[in-house]
């Protein structure tokens, strides 16, 4: 679980962040007995958050390397600096 979408046999550049790879089957969310019970929500939430945050901050650029939290057997951002210029909507 703690490599989930981080594949080498899967993903090219599979350290690396990117929102934007293409999209392929993936178990992050676990099955059968395993299956996540937040994952709907999770994915319903990043369907509405991301696209809206990518459309007000459209000059959204990490700043320096992600930190990642190396927490038991689960992976996920201890810290990410990003920079926007101000939109004039």
């Amino acid at each position: 679980m703690g490599s989930a979408c981080r594949d080498k046999d899967i993903w090219t550049d599979a350290e690396t962040f990117d929102p934007f790879r293409p999209v392929k089957s993936n178990a992050a969310f676990g099955a059968g007995v395993h299956f996540c019970v937040g994952a709907p929500l999770a994915r319903l939430e990043m369907q509405i958050a991301l696209p809206l945050l990518f459309e007000r901050c459209p000059s959204l650029e990490i700043v320096e390397p992600p930190r990642v939290a190396d927490l038991y057997h689960f992976r996920g951002l201890e810290r990410l600096v990003v920079t926007a210029k101000q939109s004039t909507r």
